[in-house]
């Protein structure tokens, strides 16, 4: 690629034999660029320039001495390109005065024959930027199908990162992510560079990763680019996993609900690339809020920006991820890095983990032991025994909530209004194994106290707490108020 966009110079105007022009000043031999002419015969035209221009002119204003030194100074200083001074119309040639003063301040200046009008020297500078411009554009847009053309070509980063290497001047440049990992960077060797230029790599408007080059500013279009079908090709490949994740969510869903047998879901399991023979660990998480934002959350962008698929099969079912990893993996470390990922989404997020059990049937016990130790709260979990009741309550297609309401409507209302602390006596009653002095001496009340306050509980709830069926309905109530509550 072109380091940067010429347009014409004084040197060049001046070397063009059609226009006749002559050099009157030692500094018309400099490279200054033209970005455009004006044509002026105004008393003070420097208000309307922007530097850089070639100034057509034929002296009309008549000027001083004086006045012409002072005009070619702004001139000078504004900078313009050159000062181009019409000869045969106004003045037969150019006065000594602007000669001396523009050789003095630095100042170009050409003179131009009458022969030759303005318009002529206007349109062959104008075509000599624009064709500079063209080369520039068709320059950019090679430079552009090539890298994408590395990109697609199965070459992975590595490959996008060795052709854009090339056209940054043979600059080391690297891909960053937000945690500030070095995903790659090229050459292999080289430092990763302190960088002077960053470009954001995004999906969904959510930066996932830098593309880092220390380069001048006429390359920053390319890193541009670079980022930008770096961030397609990533989001791409996401909605591939992304598939494939929801595909085998729902083959594992039909598996726990038995609405195939388990012959049929071993079969299919297989076909997922499941290992279904072999001992497999269940991790599992949930994160809170919609399951579209766990759609969409890049996983892991050098997996993804490569091409590879999950390491260890993925299901989305809704707003839960599950991994089924193999007994001889580090399921510890999966499971931490399952954590780190999902946490962008929900910071309070809690992982389970399963024991290691083979085929189907192990797979459904694994899937509960996991749900269940992620509900313990936010971090890793390791599965501890099974528990019923720990599976009922933290079932989300049982009304629990609601039943709890209904049952400790009255109980619930009374506290309100009377700063009853029913509610926690229940809880502390039936978590101390409903023995009341050890529960008075929890609460640091009277046993008299406490009599009377479960006395007004079932009277309020119309239980018996005698009876073992009541209690186990009471606590499923107050387990599932607190669950609702956020309390483990």
């Amino acid at each position: 690629m072109k380091n940067a966009m010429m347009p014409v110079s004084v040197g060049d105007l001046v070397a063009e034999p059609s226009l006749r022009l002559v050099a009157r000043t030692s500094h018309c031999g400099a490279a200054r660029p033209i970005s455009w002419v004006s044509t002026t015969e105004l008393p003070d035209p420097v208000p309307f320039l922007r530097g850089d221009e070639l100034v057509l002119t034929t002296g009309m204003y008549e000027r001083t001495d004086e006045q012409w030194w002072e005009l070619v100074d702004r001139l000078a200083r504004l900078p313009i390109a050159a000062l181009c001074f019409g000869t045969g119309l106004v003045h037969r040639e150019v006065p000594d005065v602007v000669v001396r003063a523009a050789e003095e301040c630095g100042l170009a200046l050409v003179e131009s024959p009458c022969e030759v009008p303005f318009v002529q020297i206007s349109h062959w500078v104008a075509d000599r930027i624009f064709a500079e411009q063209y080369d520039a554009v068709r320059a950019n847009v090679a430079v552009q199908d090539e890298l994408v053309r590395a990109l697609l070509a199965g070459n992975g980063l590595t490959g996008l990162l060795s052709r854009l290497h090339v056209h940054l001047g043979r600059t080391p440049v690297a891909v960053v992510g937000v945690d500030g990992a070095v995903l790659a960077k090229f050459p292999q060797h080289a430092a990763v560079p302190d960088a002077t230029v960053r470009r954001p790599v995004e999906i969904d408007q959510v930066p996932v990763a830098q593309v880092c080059a220390d380069i001048p500013a006429q390359f920053e279009s390319v890193l541009s680019f670079a980022a930008n079908i770096l961030g397609l090709e990533i989001a791409r490949h996401q909605a591939v996993l992304t598939g494939r994740r929801e595909l085998l969510g729902h083959v594992v869903e039909d598996v726990l609900e038995h609405v195939i047998s388990d012959r049929e879901g071993r079969a299919r399991l297989t076909r997922a690339r499941v290992p279904v023979g072999e001992p497999n660990h269940v991790v599992l998480a949930t994160v809170d809020g919609p399951a579209d934002r766990l759609r969409r959350l890049p996983w892991a962008v050098g997996q993804l920006v490569e091409r590879r698929d999950d390491h260890q099969p993925t299901a989305v079912i809704d707003n839960t991820a599950v991994l089924i990893v193999p007994a001889t993996a580090d399921v510890a470390g999966i499971a931490a890095e399952l954590r780190d990922r999902l946490a962008v989404l929900d910071p309070q997020v809690g992982v389970g983990v399963s024991t290691a059990r083979s085929g189907v049937p192990g797979l459904r016990i694994g899937h509960a032991e996991a749900r269940q130790a992620s509900a313990q709260g936010p971090g890793v979990h390791p599965a501890g025994p099974l528990s019923v009741t720990g599976m009922l309550a933290g079932s989300v297609d049982l009304p629990l909530a609601e039943l709890a309401e209904t049952t400790l409507a009255r109980l619930l209302r009374y506290d309100v209004e009377h700063d009853g602390e029913l509610l926690a006596t229940l809880r502390a009653y039936l978590d101390h194994d409903c023995s009341p002095s050890v529960t008075a001496k929890a609460l640091a009340v009277h046993r008299n106290s406490l009599r009377y306050r479960l006395q007004l509980i079932e009277q309020l709830t119309g239980r018996d707490l005698a009876r073992l069926t009541d209690r186990i309905e009471l606590w499923f109530a107050v387990r599932a108020l607190s669950r609702g509550a956020g309390e483990p």
